[in-house]
């Protein structure tokens, strides 16, 4: 039977990889065969991970590099070496992320600007300046990890709900003007999980019971929960799924 999930010799680069949903994308690639391009500001989290991966599986490699997103001058640095190593990309995955957790009129400018930053305007930047990497490959996947308050919201989510509008909304105007020649553009957008953005949420019991009420599953999801997704999106099988969205909120969005 075909393998679907084959990754050998894919160039993947994910964005974001030193914690949550980018590490464990990080190392279930490389477990997968892929070339794996880790980036991060944590260079200490990243050597973990190049370490970790080593000794857990025989997989492909990995490349890891310190960066932050919000940073032109490193991006820009970081994009000359990328260049240098790799003639394509096949994979890209956006999982930059930040919170804030206050109301709109608590909230200061300086920490809005940095959520958007972090969470929007840094993958509009960065794609455009990896595009050239991704338009010649054999097949191109672009994922964002954006959320499910890019289309609904709760208090305390004002910039972050924003940031990830836009971050939805950047997919779907790059999937209609990228689409093509085997190249998608799409974007999972996740519930609460069991990661360190969520820690404010999970270290108080009562928020966390009153958020689990919310989910019908009643509980937060695991990381590994949303693996199988992002292999669905990344593969070059699914050359006929563009512009999609995939929520895995555990049913939070049905009520």
């Amino acid at each position: 039977m075909k393998n679907y999930f084959d990754f050998k010799n894919s160039n993947v680069l994910i964005l974001g990889a030193s914690s949550g949903f980018g590490r464990v994308y990080s190392e279930t690639f490389y477990d997968l065969g892929a070339n794996v391009i880790s980036l991060a500001r944590n260079h200490s989290k990243l050597k973990k991970l190049k370490s970790d991966c080593k000794k857990k599986y025989t997989g492909g490699t990995i490349d890891i590099f310190k960066c932050d997103v919000n940073n032109e001058k490193q991006v820009n640095l970081f994009i000359k070496k990328i260049k240098k190593k790799y003639k394509n990309l096949n994979v890209v995955i956006y999982c930059c992320g930040c919170n804030v957790r206050q109301l709109f009129l608590d909230i200061n400018l300086k920490e809005y600007d940095n959520i958007m930053k972090t969470n929007y305007f840094s993958a509009f930047n960065i794609l455009k300046k990896l595009y050239p990497l991704l338009k010649n490959s054999k097949y191109s996947r672009v994922i964002n990890l954006t959320s499910i308050f890019s289309t609904r919201t709760m208090q305390k989510r004002t910039a972050y709900s924003a940031s990830k509008a836009a971050l939805l909304m950047l997919t779907k105007s790059l999937a209609l003007e990228w689409c093509g020649k085997n190249f998608t553009v799409n974007s999972i957008s996740p519930g609460p999980f069991l990661t360190e953005i969520n820690l404010p949420v999970l270290k108080n019991k009562k928020e966390y019971k009153k958020m689990c009420e919310k989910i019908p599953l009643k509980r937060f999801g695991n990381t590994d929960e949303i693996i199988t997704p992002m292999l669905f999106l990344a593969s070059s099988n699914s050359s006929y799924v563009n512009g999609a969205d995939i929520i895995v909120d555990g049913g939070w969005k049905i009520l």
